[in-house]
């Protein structure tokens, strides 16, 4: 009893209850074994919270945590049982979304952002994500991550960008209609 109690506190991310690090590569792994004896594909998305830094500057490290929690819970929530959400580290997640394609993919995240539009808690969170194919976009645990970690930054940059043009824009009007 002990030990499988020791095993599961090793696996386990202590602040949100989500499978670590350690046990997703274990997950992806075995992913990929029944996704090659079943020749199907499978999708891996990797989450980044927007902002948790400002929330911790701003709120303190302690509605930081719950923050944290919080995305935890939603993403917990807009995966299927089959399907695996875990806590990368620090503000990234993954979720190992089993026999699903692209489009299945993009129903999770937009699953995932209209969950935290509607929380009503505060401070309001909003997050990145990025996605892999198995076996399009790698073969192994690290490539799967790799990849959906690129399409992560990927999206964060087009979303910095989009920001940053919206905000050029109000500039141009405004100093033009003086």
């Amino acid at each position: 009893m002990a030990e499988a109690q020791l095993r599961e506190l090793v696996v386990t991310d202590p602040l949100t209850g989500l499978p670590n690090y350690r046990r997703l590569l274990e997950v992806l792994g075995m992913e990929i074994a029944r996704a090659d004896e079943h020749k199907q594909q499978f999708a891996v998305v990797f989450f980044d919270m927007d902002g948790l830094k400002r929330i911790n500057d701003e709120h303190g490290h302690l509605i930081g945590s719950r923050a944290v929690c919080r995305f935890a819970e939603t993403l917990r929530a807009a995966c299927r049982t089959t399907d695996t959400a875990a806590r990368y580290g620090g503000d990234e997640f993954v979720a190992v979304l089993t026999e699903t394609d692209v489009e299945g993919a993009r129903v999770v995240v937009r699953r995932v952002e209209e969950r935290l539009a509607d929380d009503t808690d505060q401070p309001a969170l909003s997050v990145s994500a990025g996605m892999a194919i198995y076996p399009r976009d790698g073969g192994t645990p690290t490539t799967l991550l790799s990849a959906a970690d690129r399409a992560l930054y990927t999206a964060k940059a087009e979303k910095s960008t989009s920001r940053r043009r919206s905000v050029v824009a109000i500039r141009e009007w405004t100093a033009g209609s003086r």
